[in-house]
């Protein structure tokens, strides 16, 4: 079986890069990614712990098949991510 062409999987990157920028907790932080090179690793232009968000929140949705949404976020990271935080705001959800 051939591989789809990529012609019909590709992301448009500047579609991505504000994606990546609108869910960011602190948007002004995650700017940089509106004007990298596509091929520069994210953990180099934002906080570490903003790219570990984006995927915890994936994996919360998948998980407990709750929505997260941004003021949710918002509040679990103020003042720093906590694994209470976290639970508190899927229970929360729930």
């Amino acid at each position: 079986m051939t591989a789809a062409p990529m012609a019909n999987t590709r992301v448009d990157i500047d579609a991505l890069r504000q994606l990546i920028v609108d869910a960011a907790p602190d948007p002004a932080l995650a700017e940089p990614v509106l004007h990298c090179d596509p091929d520069t690793l994210l953990d180099t232009l934002i906080p570490f712990s903003s790219v570990i968000v984006l995927g915890v929140i994936v994996a919360v949705e998948d998980t407990y098949r709750i929505a997260v949404t941004k003021p949710m976020i918002v509040q679990a990271l103020t003042g720093g991510a906590t694994l209470h935080k976290l639970a508190r705001m899927i229970e929360a959800a729930r």
